[in-house]
């Protein structure tokens, strides 16, 4: 049995996230710095699953989109002005979804996802993910998520990700 908790950014949980993060995607020490950053930002939001011995087995997070974050940046550049107005004006940024292979398929992604964007009072949701993580495209399409554009190279060239974007209000 898993519940899902809200993250209250302490420097344990965060140092938990950081740590099943580089587990599935294979990356180093600075991702505890970047979320660190993130819980700072305006109406941030989080979440855990925690498995039944209390162990971390998914996150996610989010938070306001505004001018001057990184990833708002790459956006605006992206978007054309219509686009602009209809979907970074009012946005809540989901940022990060992570749940460990072996929890996978047991709806845990799906349970993260709609309570985060719970009581979230904005009017449009983004998120980026790469193009060919199809089980992440298959499961935000299944939640009602649209690709706003495809390819998107917030890195480089070699690395195409797909914009997706979700009405709230």
């Amino acid at each position: 049995m898993v519940k899902v908790l809200r993250l209250d950014s302490t420097e344990e949980q965060i140092d938990e996230i950081s740590n099943l993060y580089k587990e599935i995607w294979e990356t180093d020490d600075s991702i505890k710095t970047r979320f660190l950053r993130h819980s700072t930002y305006e109406d941030y939001k989080g979440l855990v699953a925690q498995n039944d011995k209390g162990e971390v087995v998914g996150f996610s997070y989010g938070y306001i989109s505004l001018p001057g974050q990184y990833y708002n940046g790459l956006l605006d550049r992206e978007f054309s002005s219509e686009e602009k107005i209809k979907w970074l004006t009012d946005c809540f940024e989901f940022v990060e979804l992570a749940v460990l292979p072996s929890y996978r398929k047991q709806g845990i992604g799906s349970q993260l996802i709609t309570e985060l964007l719970e009581g979230v009072e904005n009017k449009t949701a983004l998120l980026t993910t790469q193009v060919n993580n199809n089980s992440a495209r298959n499961l935000y399409k299944s939640l009602n998520w649209k690709v706003l554009r495809e390819p998107f190279f917030p890195h480089d060239k070699n690395d195409p990700f797909i914009i997706m974007g979700k009405e709230l209000l």
